[in-house]
């Protein structure tokens, strides 16, 4: 064991900042070895960094922690980096939240080797930066263990939540699972202790990017709020947002909706949310993940995708666009189903009226622009229609046809059939939309859309839709995307699954919301008998609520049923690009083309549109889109 640098001479040799040495081997790391101190602030933080090769890296942790998250007042954050010669330099800390995180962590009686990012990376170098984020999942994966550091518990609430979580472990590791929902004394717990459980999740630490290769492998991790800690395990099943992070690169199991996981942009969409202090890292923080080299049917690599910080972050989300569709053309329909444009952020043809205009030149030079083809990883307003696994076939047979090239834009030219074009288009739809019943004074959404843009009267079966299916199906299967996901979630094969019992659910929801309205015919009402009352994870509002989240409803020229990205609007044209598992909408600008976004078309998702083709009634079409 190492005796703690004597404060007297840690201070006295404290005359300059700390200098990073080149890694002159691109296979080095750092690890930084902590001197033992007392917890707290009293004693100096001192430490060493070793260089190290990241094969024979040895016995370490690794701390994972909120950049921004405060530290404590009225204090310097420094760290003093001691040479071999019991020499050091001060390097200053980039906020208080990993000098509070030191501090907790070192030991009072010995040293601790540890790797945390802002000590062992030098930041200001944007080619290390780059150089040393390959490393990042096997730095997390390889450590003994992972430390995550909450942040300071200054309003004393770290107990109280973990008491909470530690309480639910015990009842779902005492009780089968059948009999957990009858545990009606935990169930009185929660509820009364839920706001502890809320200020736990509200951590930073749970939305921040990051963390999901930092705590998603097989790594024993322990999280720390405060003095208080408990282990990842216990806490990993608690809610939602801690589900999503819970190994998050460990390969799901293939015969589940977890097999989406296979597919690299299905985790970027996946991880749209969180939050990250640069945006390139929404890309680089998944170049670890095991999607990216997967050779999984469902995934979108091999791809060579190297972290660049010299690249502006629209130059980031272009070269990854261009990687993946250039190294498998069929992963088209995923990269295009994740592109989310705000409603009127996209120029409009000229000579027609709308609330808001935006300048077709002015936006094509625009350097800060993407394509309208690129995803913004920055931005999300709804699901992916497309998931991997979604069963849709718009595309029959065909395989995708494109190609990339620059002219005075970056064009992506694609082959495909146009079906039709948009005549009218609903406001952006919410979830709350599809949950609660009907009130005295205002329709509910699925009236007003039946009405206003269906043209109906009363909620029937009668009326047909161009299929030759009733316009009520129709209407009901645009909303939820076919419930696709509701058959996913379920692992069952959806080609197997009646439509009569999606019409039943769909019915079922009607008389449910509606009640004795004199909108509901009898025919609605005898479709939803039959089953006994469905919970939430199986009723229709809640995979209604899903697709339809952030999207609008549109009716076109031919009155298809649309359910459409939420920039859609009238005079876009509704296509079937050839390889795509959904129809997706463009917008015609001269001779070239705005992509709008992926949707669902009622009547056009088992291969419609080729059939078509075959039959001569359309011809193929390039669409040159930028």
């Amino acid at each position: 064991m190492t005796s703690p640098i004597p404060r007297k001479l840690a201070l006295s040799s404290a005359n300059g900042g700390y200098k990073y040495q080149s890694l002159q081997n691109k296979s080095n790391i750092r690890i930084l070895t902590l001197d033992p101190g007392k917890q707290g602030q009293n004693d100096p933080l001192t430490g060493l960094l070793e260089v190290v090769p990241i094969d024979s890296a040895g016995s370490y942790e690794a701390v994972s922690y909120v950049w921004a998250d405060p530290g404590p007042p009225n204090t310097a954050y420094n760290i003093l980096i001691r040479s071999s010669d019991n020499h050091g330099e001060i390097l200053v800390l980039r906020g208080g939240s990993i000098f509070a995180a030191l501090c907790k962590l070192r030991l009072p009686d010995r040293q601790r080797r540890i790797w945390a990012d802002q000590c062992c990376i030098n930041q200001d170098d944007p080619v290390e930066r780059s150089q040393q984020l390959q490393f990042m999942n096997r730095i997390y994966r390889d450590a003994v263990h992972v430390l995550v550091w909450l942040g300071l518990d200054t309003k004393a609430e770290a107990v109280s939540a973990f008491q909470l979580i530690h309480k639910v472990d015990q009842a779902l590791r005492n009780f089968p699972t059948s009999e957990i929902p009858h545990n009606r004394d935990l169930e009185i717990h929660i509820r009364e202790n839920r706001a502890a459980l809320q200020v736990l999740t509200d951590r930073p630490w749970f939305k921040r990017g990051w963390i999901v290769q930092e705590i998603g492998t097989s790594t024993s991790a322990t999280i720390i709020w405060g003095d208080a800690t408990i282990d990842w395990d216990t806490l990993a099943i608690t809610t939602s947002d801690i589900c999503f992070l819970f190994r998050r690169f460990i390969e799901p199991d293939e015969n589940t909706h977890h097999a989406n996981r296979f597919n690299f942009i299905y985790e970027l969409q996946r991880a749209r949310h969180l939050r990250f202090s640069d945006d390139r890292d929404r890309i680089f923080a998944f170049l670890g993940h095991f999607s990216v080299q997967s050779l999984h049917p469902l995934g979108c690599g091999p791809i060579s995708i190297p972290a660049d910080y010299t690249k502006t972050v629209e130059e980031t989300y272009i070269d990854v666009a261009v990687r993946v569709l250039q190294a498998n053309p069929a992963a088209a329909t995923i990269v295009l189903a994740a592109v989310q444009h705000l409603p009127h952020s996209l120029p409009f043809r000229r000579g027609t009226a709308r609330k808001a205009d935006v300048d077709l030149e002015a936006w094509l030079c625009d350097p800060r622009r993407l394509p309208s083809w690129v995803p913004d990883w920055r931005r999300f307003h709804s699901i992916i229609l497309a998931e991997p696994i979604c069963p849709h076939r718009a595309h029959g047979d065909s395989t995708m046809k494109l190609q990339i090239f620059k002219e005075d834009a970056l064009v992506l030219r694609v082959h495909g059939v146009e079906l039709d074009t948009i005549e009218a288009c609903s406001r952006r739809l919410s979830s709350s939309d599809f949950y609660g019943k009907k009130t005295l004074n205002r329709p509910t959404a699925i009236e007003y859309l039946w009405h206003e843009l269906c043209k109906k009267e009363s909620l029937n079966l009668d009326d047909s839709y161009l299929n030759g299916e009733t316009a009520f199906f129709a209407l009901m299967q645009t909303l939820s995307n076919g419930c696709v996901q509701a058959a996913g979630h379920g692992c069952r094969p959806y080609h197997q699954v009646p439509d009569h019992e999606w019409l039943q659910k769909a019915a079922r929801h009607i008389v449910e919301t509606l009640g004795a309205s004199g909108d509901v015919v009898e025919g609605i009402k005898e479709a939803a008998r039959g089953t006994e009352h469905e919970c939430h994870d199986e009723n229709w509002g809640r995979w209604a609520a899903s697709a339809s989240e952030g999207r609008v409803f549109a009716r076109t020229r031919s009155e298809y049923y649309v359910l459409g990205p939420a920039a859609l609007e009238a005079e876009d044209i509704v296509c079937v690009l050839f390889g795509g598992k959904v129809p997706f909408c463009l917008r015609p600008l001269g001779k070239r083309y705005l992509f709008v976004g992926e949707c669902y078309v009622h009547g056009l998702m088992k291969g419609e549109a080729m059939d078509m083709l075959a039959r001569g009634e359309l011809r193929e079409k390039v669409f040159d889109i930028v």
